[in-house]
């Protein structure tokens, strides 16, 4: 690390509102907002997975830069609201409460916000969330209800049961959206609410014979999309992932033919080694020319430079990830070019400037500990100026008040099925008890 870098400051968090059980947290949180939430506590009675800790599994700044989108263990989605004031005076960090609460009967395996979410124009503070067992959902961030303001149904077309997507993305002029699910990239207009998809892209010529058909496609629960940046009027190229560690590239943002598919494994194992087990996000440089791949189980990310297609330019090392659970990454452009942030188990995150200027292995250029556990996401802001992270890991009570649960090798496979429960089935087992560390943090940079 730069001997004479300045390290990031921290401005904000949530404390330690949410370091803590579930049942516990409702309690703790409502006394900030005074809200009834303990008074309904007492009267619903408490749940086994109430005793579970309320960990951050991810958060993302809204497309304004004014606001946080989080989802937690709760099946809860909270927007915070940054004050303007943030930066104005960094000795005294300012504690962030939720301005909204949306609370869902069952665990959120995405989350998305409108691509045009203003603050200012509250018809567009909306974000799209996937949960099991029902349809995707587009609800209002400010709205004090989680009522859906439309819902899309993504069903089997044999057995009606709910798809439940492993993966969102919007459009880039906001009007459709995109979601994967097991060997099937879904096109759905926002406008057509209550209608399934206007267009369905299998990944695979046929799904009754995955083994088979000749290599062509890919197989597998499609976990990660992401969009090419490119010029107005030009088509962007999308990128999907696999929990089977595969990644495809299709034309015209998705809807037009296959350019390649090919699988990440080689690449992550015995080339670089630095392991994974899926694919849980793909990203773009700004110039559109590198490809980033995540990976679960990892201690890296991939770099792939897209004018040759499935051959990897580097390969970034030392992300400690070696966990089922999503640890987010971001990427930012700086005047030196690009800067990828990802974070591990071990609370650090770390940060790789210039990538795709070097190839083979490269090392991270400095860090700084964030969290005591796993750093869940981290969020650079537009700006450049602050960067927003949270954390926290599922966690299992036991009678004698310690922390146990199974290790994490145990629920890791190479199959299609998936969930949001699954992947992050990584269960921490202390032989003490730990406060955990479930919290958001914004640091000025």
């Amino acid at each position: 690390m730069e001997p004479d870098r300045k390290l990031p400051k921290l401005v904000a968090s949530t404390g330690s509102t949410y370091n803590c059980t579930v049942a516990e947290s409702r309690v703790r949180e409502g006394k900030l907002l005074n809200s009834e939430s303990q008074d309904r506590e007492a009267s619903i009675g408490i749940f086994d997975d109430d005793l579970e800790v309320n960990y951050f599994k991810s958060a993302q700044w809204t497309p304004d830069g004014t606001s946080l989108l989080t989802s937690n263990a709760d099946n809860t989605v909270r927007t915070f609201i940054v004050p303007p004031d943030l930066l104005d005076n960094p000795a005294c960090p300012i504690s962030l409460t939720p301005y909204t609460v949306h609370t869902y009967p069952t665990p959120i395996n995405c989350l998305t916000p409108y691509p045009y979410f203003a603050l200012s124009d509250p018809a567009t503070t909306l974000y799209l969330s996937t949960q099991t067992d029902l349809p995707i959902r587009l609800a209002n961030a400010l709205s004090p209800s989680p009522s859906p303001t439309a819902t899309y149904p993504l069903v089997s077309p044999t057995t009606e049961a709910y798809y439940a997507p492993s993966s969102l993305l919007w459009s880039a002029g906001g009007t459709s959206f995109l979601a994967g699910t097991d060997c099937l990239i879904a096109l759905f207009d926002v406008s057509r609410s209550g209608e399934g998809p206007m267009t369905r892209l299998p990944t695979i010529p046929s799904k009754r014979h995955k083994m088979k058909g000749g290599g062509v496609g890919m197989r597998g629960i499609v976990s990660a999309l992401s969009l090419q940046p490119s010029a107005a009027g030009e088509d962007s190229i999308l990128a999907a992932g696999t929990w089977t560690r595969w990644v495809g590239l299709y034309d015209a943002a998705g809807m037009g033919g296959t350019v390649a598919t090919w699988s990440v494994a080689e690449a992550a194992d015995t080339h670089a080694g630095i392991g994974g087990l899926g694919v849980t996000q793909t990203l773009w440089s700004a110039c559109g020319r590198y490809l980033y791949v995540v990976e679960r189980k990892s201690r890296g990310v991939l770099v792939y430079d897209v004018r040759g297609a499935k051959k990897m330019l580097a390969w970034l090392e030392g992300r400690m990830a070696e966990t089922n659970q999503r640890l987010g990454v971001d990427c930012f452009e700086s005047e030196g070019g690009t800067e990828v942030w990802a974070a591990g188990t071990d609370g650090i995150v770390r940060v790789w400037e210039g990538v795709g200027k070097t190839e083979g292995a490269v090392g991270r250029d400095w860090e700084w500990k964030a969290h005591d556990d796993p750093v869940t996401s981290t969020a650079v802001h537009s700006s450049g100026t602050v960067v927003a992270t949270c954390s926290g890991q599922k966690t299992l009570p036991s009678v004698d008040g310690s922390d146990s649960g199974s290790d994490d090798e145990s629920s890791g496979s190479d199959s299609d099925d998936d969930s949001e429960e699954s992947e992050n089935s990584s269960c921490s087992a202390h032989p003490t008890f730990k406060t955990p560390d479930n919290s958001i943090k914004v640091w000025s940079l």
